[in-house]
């Protein structure tokens, strides 16, 4: 069985929720849609729930794959395949990313779709302007934002997962105490030199860019700007920090691919 045939088959069998998930969020369109029209825009704001949700989707959805091995009696056929630990974990892990990036693509442009919708209920139109421009300068950032972190808590359940399969007596607990252990050794880490050395490069958003967005619209409503334009100009946002990011997502499917591959047992 090849890699590819693996990963069809989580595909395959996840497709039913898939699709449950997608009808859901067409139908908190069209109740937002209802909501927008009849009462009040403000409504819109009830998306942001929507996008935030995506960033715990691989932590369930990867959960909920492993734990149906177990739950289902197929561990031991699973385990037996003639592929390696990383093989089998990958082809779970980017079949939940696939419908993770569609899930969260449908959601962005269901926000989009409102947003134009709701923009001639508001009673100062400066506003629904103001969030449009900003949406459309900025949706990208936020998407891959929560895309990458989606992945991050991805890789932390299947490594807990893995965890509770390895040591079978508190296993779990284990593995969360070592993540939050590894999550409080990794952020002293990113205030070191060391790690602003390997991911400040390639500048995709810095404060120039915010600000001016914000002056832009200022100056378009006739407003008087009274922001300190002289303030250095500071890079928020690295190429090189998504990077080392999917490194490190990579390295914990790693470790969890060989206690899979070494102690987990069905």
């Amino acid at each position: 069985m090849s890699w590819l045939t693996l990963y069809k088959k989580e595909i395959r069998l996840t497709k039913t929720k898939f699709l449950l998930n997608i009808i859901f969020l067409l139908m908190v369109a069209v109740l937002f849609y209802v909501l927008i029209e009849r009462y009040s825009p403000m409504f819109i704001m009830l998306t942001i729930p929507l996008i935030i949700l995506h960033l715990f989707y691989l932590f369930f959805a990867m959960i909920d794959s492993l734990r149906l091995e177990w739950k289902q009696k197929t561990s031991f056929f699973w385990l037996n395949i003639p592929r390696t630990g990383w093989e089998l974990l990958s082809a779970k892990f980017l079949a939940a990313t696939t419908q993770l990036f569609v899930s969260l693509l449908t959601t962005f442009m269901i926000i989009y779709f409102l947003l134009k919708q709701s923009s001639g209920k508001f009673s100062d139109p400066t506003i629904p302007q103001f969030l449009f421009e900003q949406y459309q300068s900025f949706w990208w950032i936020l998407f891959f934002g929560i895309f990458v972190g989606s992945l991050q808590f991805g890789a932390v359940s299947t490594f807990i997962f893995m965890m509770s399969k390895s040591i079978r007596k508190w296993g779990w607990l284990i593995g969360v105490a070592i993540t939050l252990g590894a999550g409080w050794l990794w952020s002293r880490f990113q205030e070191t030199v060391i790690y602003k050395g390997i991911t400040e490069w390639g500048v995709i958003l810095n404060t120039d860019t915010i600000m001016n967005s914000f002056i832009i619209h200022i100056d378009e409503i006739g407003g008087d700007p009274t922001l300190d334009m002289e303030a250095a100009t500071e890079a928020v946002l690295y190429i090189g920090t998504t990077v080392v990011d999917i490194v490190v997502v990579v390295a914990v499917l790693f470790i969890s691919s060989w206690l899979l591959d070494n102690k987990v047992e069905a």
